[in-house]
């Protein structure tokens, strides 16, 4: 007896066959929550370095691209220009990896050593400091309401001098933390070594750039509809866009007032100006918040130091942040996003409980993504019904 092939219940099957496993897989996820939580950890272990060669390759791309395009393309050899694509990829990622190597060797050997000397003598300068600080407002409060501050430092050198003079326990602190050096030692190992590993993948993924879009573009028509595949490439090309001004721009405006706050320090004589103006530049990648917390920093490091000046840098710290809000900020970022005050702020909020400072960095580029999208069906169904309106009027 010939079996007779019925392409619709074939079809039926395949369904109810997906549907079972999606059931399957969520009861098990449901079910056994940690289980699955640790099997998660594991493969994101594995891929790290993976995951990291994918943010090296992003950002070492724009480099490597202006430097193929307009350093490359110009040298000569004799007469002669470099023409094979693959020589000059590999020269554009050798440069690329020199300068970043060498921008990483500059700040080991001039920022860090100044950055230890200055944390150094904000140690030494600690005690003495905190007890000016504690004569200072304490005169303060007597010239205004007649009673000062309980600001006991005696009691604190106390308590820290009884505790350090138990040499008898020091044997036993330091057998405690024995396991605990010895994962960190693991730890910092690994990452090394994955950082050393993400390097190397990169530079497989920047040599084959445009094999990697050229396939995933095949995948993406060959298993969609045409007006879907069309859609989804767009919003990819989008989202890399709205990413990469996001990132390169944000990067080149801390840059900026991060130097900027190092000689406005330097010239009004501020303690520990490379110091405060390395916090600045940091967590001035942060939108709205980061320019906050670096000030705030900065602010209780000089005021060890020296409170009057405590408050000339608060006010240095706004006009620098006010001039980077007003003027650099829009200048070099313009509107890359795409987002109001309020969703940014929404953006940074949820991506820090989420993923912590990373997800406050990442948090308003992949928000403008998803507004991006929403944008567009909400256009895209307006516009449909608009027009389905329109046809209607006029039929009646």
């Amino acid at each position: 007896m010939k079996f007779k092939e019925n392409k619709r219940y074939t079809i039926i099957s395949i369904y109810v066959l997906i549907v079972f496993i999606c059931c399957l897989l969520i009861y098990q996820t449901i079910f056994n929550w940690e289980e699955t939580v640790d099997f998660l950890k594991k493969i994101l272990r594995i891929l790290t370095p993976f995951i990291a060669a994918l943010f090296f390759a992003y950002f070492i791309n724009p480099m490597m691209m202006w430097l193929e395009n307009h350093v490359i393309a110009k040298i000569r050899i004799g007469k002669l220009k470099i023409q094979k694509p693959k020589l000059k990829r590999s020269l554009s990622i050798l440069l690329s990896y020199v300068f970043i190597i060498g921008v990483i060797m500059l700040l080991l050997g001039f920022i860090v050593p100044e950055l230890k000397k200055s944390l150094k003598d904000l140690v030494d300068i600690l005690p003495d400091s905190l007890e000016e600080i504690n004569i200072y407002f304490n005169q303060l409060m007597d010239s205004s309401i007649s009673h000062s501050i309980p600001f006991d430092t005696e009691t604190i050198y106390e308590l820290i001098n009884n505790n350090i003079a138990n040499f008898d326990k020091i044997p036993d602190l330091l057998a405690g933390f024995v396991p605990d050096i010895i994962s960190f030692t693991l730890t910092f190992a690994s990452t090394v070594i994955n950082i050393l590993l993400a390097f190397i993948i990169a530079i497989y993924l920047l040599m084959s750039k445009e094999s990697f879009i050229s396939r995933s573009k095949k995948i993406i028509i060959a298993t969609m509809k045409s007006t879907n595949a069309v859609n989804l490439i767009h919003v990819l090309k989008e989202s890399n866009r709205i990413f990469s001004q996001f990132f390169i721009g944000k990067f080149l405006d801390s840059l900026i007032i991060g130097i900027l706050c190092f000689i406005i320090l330097i010239i009004t004589r501020m303690p520990y100006p490379l110091l405060i103006s390395s916090f600045v530049g940091i967590t001035n990648i942060i939108p709205y918040f980061g320019p906050f917390v670096g000030g705030g920093i900065g602010f209780i490091l000089v005021l060890i130091v020296d409170p009057v000046q405590a408050l000339w840098f608060l006010v240095i710290i706004l006009g620098i942040q006010q001039f980077d809000g007003n003027i650099l900020g829009p200048k070099i970022l313009g509107d890359s996003t795409g987002l109001s005050p309020f969703w940014v702020i929404f953006a940074i909020l949820i991506g820090g409980k989420l993923f912590g400072f990373i997800g406050m960095f990442l948090g308003v580029p992949f928000f403008a993504v998803i507004k991006n999208l929403v944008d567009r069906h909400i256009d895209k169904t307006y516009t449909r019904k608009i027009t389905q309106i329109t046809e209607i009027k006029e039929n009646v």
